[in-house]
């Protein structure tokens, strides 16, 4: 037999992690001596303590721990808690290899004196959210004014200062496919050349700037990233007008490009 301590000095697992694993019925002691409450292990139970180290290893909780090594447990049911435990690690380091990927890319960047606001680039999911847009072939990107004003006139957005976008779904010189949007509080019939949607929750690539004239450095800035990141662009840019800047002459502008990521990866 052996007393708690020379159990934990063979095992390295602490006194207290034992007197634990005692309370909640995961490993027992052989006996318990009643005048002074020492407890007595018996050599056949360092085979359960190493078969608990295992799962622990493996990330299982106590609880689930229980519940694999009870007598009488079907094989069946280890293998299935087993495949489940190996799908979430294999998600997990998937996970943190996109992690990984990223922090490098940041580091490769400022190693080689890329743009600065390179690294404000967010991976973030943008949430879905109801639009009614009118799309349109248009010469210049300034020229996307005039389908914000024919929705306007369409939707009154105008009176009640909805919050604005544009998605460029093709830029070619002389001929850019552009969709102006609004986001809507509520739905409204679409009307015409009006369309009314949801736009999907994705998980986009983001970059924030301000002012007119750093729109060209922010592109720069953002592709950079991409390149350097590895990410898969899955769909046309876009960009959310946060602010006109009609309060403080600065307006305030977030691009974002849709990013072919999956959920767990923003976290």
């Amino acid at each position: 037999m052996y007393k708690i301590g020379d159990l934990s000095r063979l095992s390295q697992v602490p006194v207290k992690t034992l007197r634990y694993y005692d309370e909640i019925g995961l490993l027992r002691p052989a006996c318990v001596e009643r005048s002074t409450g020492y407890r007595y292990y018996a050599a056949a139970q360092f085979e359960r303590l190493n078969r608990i180290l295992v799962f622990k290893d493996l990330g299982f909780t106590l609880r689930e721990i229980r519940s694999l090594i009870a007598d009488n447990v079907p094989p069946e049911q280890i293998r299935g808690m087993l495949r489940l435990r190996h799908e979430e690690l294999a998600r997990h380091v998937g996970r943190e290899s996109a992690r990984l990927a990223r922090a490098a890319a940041r580091l490769e960047l400022l190693q080689r004196g890329a743009v600065a606001a390179a690294n404000d680039v967010a991976l973030r999911r943008a949430g879905a959210r109801l639009v009614a847009s009118v799309r349109d072939i248009i010469a210049t990107h300034d020229e996307c004014e005039r389908l914000f004003q024919e929705l306007d006139r369409r939707t009154g957005g105008r009176r009640e200062r909805r919050q604005r976008g544009a998605v460029w779904h093709a830029c070619e010189d002389g001929r850019i496919d552009c969709e102006a949007f609004e986001f809507l509080p509520a739905p409204i019939a679409g009307n015409g050349r009006i369309r009314v949607y949801e736009m999907p929750a994705q998980p986009v690539a983001s970059l924030v700037y301000r002012g007119d004239a750093d729109f060209m450095s922010a592109y720069r800035a953002i592709r950079s990233w991409i390149v350097a990141s590895g990410v898969d662009v899955i769909g046309p840019k876009r960009e959310i007008y946060l602010d006109d800047g009609r309060r403080d002459g600065e307006s305030v502008t977030e691009i974002q490009f849709p990013i072919g990521v999956g959920r767990d990866s923003l976290h």
